[in-house]
Order: structure tokens, then sequence, then C-alpha cells
């Protein structure tokens, strides 16, 4: 079993508490990271900022990225593990914090950080189908949906990815009920807002889902085991799959669902079909 100083990224960025969001989702956008940990005045740590503070905290709330300080939107406390622990462990800290992002220390210090995406890579899941982990019921909206209206939908429902319709005439956000694969354009995730909105300083409430949704959309059939899904994942750089069942698009399947033990739970009682 590996450690997690096996995986963690060891060129960490920090950001100060004062710095405005959009600099800050601009910096994000630039290096391609998904967190930035943040300093106080003195220069120590004081928190971490992620996709989903900016998600939640500034496009869903009505906050404007330029007016708006990093350290107003930080999570406060940081979530630490230790360099030589198990990635087991980190796995655990993640599913039972619901976070995606762990900070790593060596004797206190800070030294590096792990994230979901670092070990989806090198996890070994029980042989379960991806069908018994999905999200049978994933957040849809509209091509013509606003991108804040999509992020106050994702921030309620608590998830980090809608799946876009193609075909709706109506703006309204709805939820999965079955669809044709030709029905689902693409997908729009915390990501998607953090570099192409805020970073870019579109504005949410005239911005459409369909300007900065990712497409062609990543699927797997929902025969198909957790382990091929978590290689995918990796090999193209995504935390969401598609999951289809012949022409239908019958679920979505996030990094945070293998990761979280409810669903473990779940995984292990016989499917009932039909």
């Amino acid at each position: 079993m590996g450690m997690v100083s096996d995986v963690m990224s060891t060129d960490v960025q920090w950001i100060r508490k004062d710095v405005w969001v959009h600099s800050a989702a601009a910096y994000m956008a630039n290096r391609r990271i998904g967190s930035l940990l943040v300093m106080d005045d003195e220069g120590a740590p004081a928190g971490i900022v992620t996709e989903t503070d900016f998600v939640r905290r500034v496009i869903a709330a009505d906050l404007s990225p330029s007016a708006t300080q990093v350290g107003d939107i930080m999570t406060p406390s940081l979530i630490t593990i230790d360099e030589q622990a198990s990635l087991s462990e980190a796995s655990d800290v993640m599913a039972e914090r619901a976070i995606r992002h762990v900070v790593v220390t060596r004797e206190g210090l800070v030294v590096g950080l792990v994230s979901i995406r670092d070990l989806i890579a090198r996890e070994e899941f029980l042989p379960f189908e991806v069908e018994r982990m999905m999200s049978r019921l994933p957040v849809v909206v509209a091509l013509d949906e606003t991108v804040r209206n999509a992020a106050a939908l994702m921030a309620h429902s608590g998830v980090s990815g809608a799946l876009v319709a193609g075909r709706r005439q109506s703006p309204r956000p709805m939820h999965l009920a079955g669809f044709a694969r030709r029905d689902i354009a693409g997908i729009v995730t915390g990501t998607d807002l953090v570099r192409k909105v805020i970073a870019n300083e579109r504005y949410p409430y005239v911005t459409q889902v369909a300007d900065v949704m990712a497409a062609p959309l990543q699927t797997i059939g929902a025969r198909g085991s957790v382990n091929t899904a978590a290689d995918l994942m990796d090999r193209v750089g995504v935390r969401h799959l598609a999951v289809t069942e012949g022409d239908e698009i019958v679920g979505l399947l996030s990094a945070e669902d293998v990761f979280d033990p409810a669903w473990l739970q779940v995984a292990s009682r016989p499917l009932r079909r039909g």
C-alpha cells in the first residue's frame, strides 16, 4: 500500500487573504490547479480556497469576484495528514470530511497537498460495477440556463458537476429521469465555472451554461467496473463520467462517489433489477 508522500504535490501554491477572488481564480486557471493554500498577514497558514468555495460562496452567493477577497470565502481550517500516512487513510479523511484536498505535513510543517485526483490513479477499488456507486439522479441543467442559476443548483444539491441537457426548451433546471445520449450535450463543473467564468471576468447572470460547459461528454457503461472508471478519469483528466446503458444515460459517477463510505455500503448489497 502506498503512502501519501508517494503521490502528493510538493509544488504547493499559496496566496494572501487580501487578494481579490478574480485574481485568485485567474492564477488557478493559469496553473490548472483546483485549490490554493491561504496565508495570513504574517505568512502563517490561514486556510484553503478551492473551486467549490468559488462556486458556492461567490457565484451562487451573488458576490462580485472583483470586490471580494479570498479571506472572505476560504475554508479557514486546514485538514492535515502526515506524509507517512497510507493512501487509504487519505481517502478515508476525504470521504469523512466531504473534501477533495488534504494538506500534507511533516513534523507539523506543510510540505505538500494531496487531492482526490491523486488518489484516483493509485487506489484499487473493490470489484463493484459502476451502476452500484453512481448517482441515479444527477443534477441536470439546460443549455440556455445561466451560469449563476447552475451554480446555485449545484450548491444547493451539494454536487461538483451537472449534466447539460441540449433539447429542453424551458430554461428551468431539472433532475434526470432517463435521457437518450443525444439529449445530453455535455457537463458543467466547478472547474469550468472557475476557469471560464470567474477567471475571465464573465458575468454569471448573462453567461449561459452552453458557453462554458465541457463537451464531448466522457462516458462509461453501467456494467463497467469502478476500477475501469477510475482509470478512465485519470487518463482523460476528469472527475465525472456519464453512465450509459444502451442508448440512454442512466446516471453520473463522480470521483467523490467512489470514495464515499456510504456508497460502499450500498454497493456491497445485492443489486435488485427491474
